[in-house]
Parts: structure tokens; C-alpha cells; sequence
């Protein structure tokens, strides 16, 4: 069982099995309806408690963190373009 690292979004990295990273491969073929759904019933399955509509609809709030590095790479690549401009 050799396995994978794999970003789970916020710098942690986690050490999955060939056979979990193949069920993930599987999950992001399904068409999104399908992917939400599974998601949910998973979190029933795992004893976690149901997620409002809203989240259901459009996700978990962002996080201060969230927040701060979106600002951190707009900045960035707004910074990037200015340069690439130049002077008019």
C-alpha cells in the first residue's frame, strides 16, 4: 500500500492510500450534483453534523485566514501586472 501525499487546501499535507487517491480520482469525474451529494452522505456516515443549505449551496464561510491570503495573491498579481505595464 504505497501512498500519496496530497494538499488538503490550508499547507497541511496528508498521506493517502493508492486505493483512497483512486476513489478521489473517481469522486472528480462525477458530475457536481453527484459530488455534493456524496460529500454529505459521507459527513452522515462520519457522525458529522449536516451542513446548512447555504453551505450545501455554496460552501463554508471563508476564514480570516481564507481572506488574508486571497488579499495576499490579488496584491501579488496586481503588483505583477503594474510591472509588466511599465511606465505610459
Amino acid at each position: 500500500m504505497k501512498g500519496f501525499l496530497s494538499s488538503c487546501g490550508d499547507g497541511k499535507v496528508l498521506l493517502m492510500s493508492t486505493k483512497a487517491q483512486a476513489i478521489l480520482d473517481e469522486i472528480r469525474e462525477l458530475p457536481m450534483s453527484d459530488q455534493r451529494a456524496l460529500l454529505l452522505e459521507l459527513g452522515q456516515r462520519l457522525g458529522q453534523p449536516r451542513a446548512s443549505a447555504s453551505a450545501e449551496l455554496y460552501g463554508e464561510p471563508l476564514t480570516d485566514e481564507d481572506i488574508d491570503q486571497s488579499a495576499r495573491v490579488t496584491f501579488q498579481m496586481l503588483d505583477e501586472e503594474e510591472k509588466r505595464a511599465g511606465s505610459r
